[in-house]
């Protein structure tokens, strides 16, 4: 007799279900449902010498950058500054030290150094950290009305009480911002954070403008919130100019923290990532955190990565791949699909967010596609709050596709929305 074990489950796993793939009727062949990295973007011989020559320290093996005596071989506990006191919280403080360079340059961000960092497993755990170190329950929170499920599932997991913050062709509208932080006042619900994606946002592919941003910070400002900027996308531009400045640089009064991470920009199954601010935010965070820190390894390979003056290449390397996959999916597309999509195309990052025609069935359409062994995501699976009703769109990851399958997968595709579409009446 199989027991019943729901009544064990915690409030937030019965609510689940798990943030994972459906399961297709038919073979998986085109995975545009995905928002892997390319895999002919991963510096694989680089990190081959560099991880076996960071193996000659035995530190790296690790919980801290502890340090030897090269004749004895013991450890040395009571140097100057012994970094490990602080490194099972913070991180391999030569990774932080190089990513404060790193980001103060790209970003223009004046006077960061180590204590303005913590190292994350991704930019997700970054922003669960948020949520654990800045929200009680019942406090507000607001997303934009399509956004990251685990950023969303994150704040609901804290009891934040979370509202939805319109979107449009510039994404976050801040006119519905300042309604939903009246409607909180309204409400007697204390709003203590803003997550949002300023650029290349998911899944939509919009960019803040300037205007926006500084008056999304000055919002911040008066109504005493925190506003945890997600910059997972923001290197990845590759159509002229680069986003406007990120919120990080145009905040004056420290209450921005930039979660991000070398996922996009080399490769997620490094699960690396990071969270920038000021020193009393980054602390908060570390102090909720319910590991022993980031893998010392892993941490000395992106440092000596960095140090040898691979980020930049690497990230042009990426951004010039997607570009390419981008203008093959959106050519397969149009040539399929005709006047049943329509999509802007978008001037970064790894996604197509695609409006569907009224014409088409998508339920006829979505099984189909699924049987050809196409997957695409879903609008509905951004949207979290369910009162809400979504545009009729779905987002089609190309980042990791090869050729063929973004091609044959397109056709595919097509092929099903062609044959759901209604005829002209």
């Amino acid at each position: 007799m199989t027991a019943d074990f729901h009544s064990l489950f915690s409030r937030l796993a019965l609510e689940g279900p798990p943030l994972v793939m459906p399961a297709s009727p038919a073979p998986l062949r085109y995975n545009f449902d995905a928002g892997y990295p390319a895999p002919e973007a991963f510096p694989i011989e680089a990190f081959k010498r560099i991880a076996a020559e960071t193996l000659d320290d035995p530190a790296a093996l690790s919980y801290t950058s502890v340090h030897y005596d090269p004749d004895s071989g013991e450890p040395i506990y009571e140097e100057p500054g012994f970094r490990g006191r602080l490194e099972m919280s913070f991180g391999n403080q030569d990774l932080r030290t190089l990513l404060a360079q790193w980001i103060g340059a790209r970003q223009q961000v004046t006077g960061l150094d180590c204590e303005n960092f913590a190292l994350t497993s991704g930019a997700t755990q970054a922003i669960a950290l948020a949520a654990a170190a800045f929200i009680n329950p019942g406090e507000g929170a607001l997303v934009e009305s399509l956004t990251f499920a685990w950023a969303f599932r994150s704040l609901r997991a804290r009891g934040a009480d979370v509202r939805l913050v319109d979107l449009d062709e510039h994404g976050m509208v801040v006119e519905s911002l300042e309604a939903r932080l009246e409607e909180m006042r309204r409400d007697g619900v204390r709003p203590k954070l803003l997550y949002l994606i300023p650029s290349y946002q998911l899944p939509t592919g919009t960019v803040l403008p300037l205007d926006r941003r500084r008056r999304v910070l000055e919002l911040a400002e008066e109504w005493d919130m925190v506003v945890v900027e997600d910059a997972i996308y923001a290197d990845l531009g590759y159509d002229g100019d680069p986003p406007p400045s990120s919120l990080l640089h145009l905040d004056t009064s420290g209450r921005v923290i930039q979660a991000h991470a070398f996922s996009k920009i080399i490769a997620a199954g490094l699960r690396l990532g990071w969270m920038a601010g000021h020193p009393d935010m980054i602390r908060a965070l570390v102090a909720v955190r319910e590991d022993l820190g980031m893998s010392q390894w892993l941490c000395r390979i992106l440092a000596q990565f960095m140090r040898e003056g691979e980020l930049e290449p690497q990230i042009a390397r990426a951004a010039a791949i997607y570009r390419t996959k981008r203008d093959l999916a959106a050519a397969g597309l149009r040539e399929a699909c005709g006047d049943l999509i329509d999509f802007r195309l978008p001037g970064g990052g790894i996604f197509l967010w695609v409006k569907l025609d009224e014409a088409v069935d998508w339920e006829a359409a979505k099984a189909d596609a699924a049987r050809r062994g196409v997957s695409v995501r879903e609008a509905d699976q951004f949207m979290f709050v369910r009162e809400t009703t979504g545009p009729r769109h779905f987002r089609l990851g190309f980042g990791h596709c090869s050729r063929r399958e973004i091609e044959d997968g397109t056709a595919a595709l097509g092929a099903a929305i062609t044959a759901a579409a209604r005829a002209p009446v």
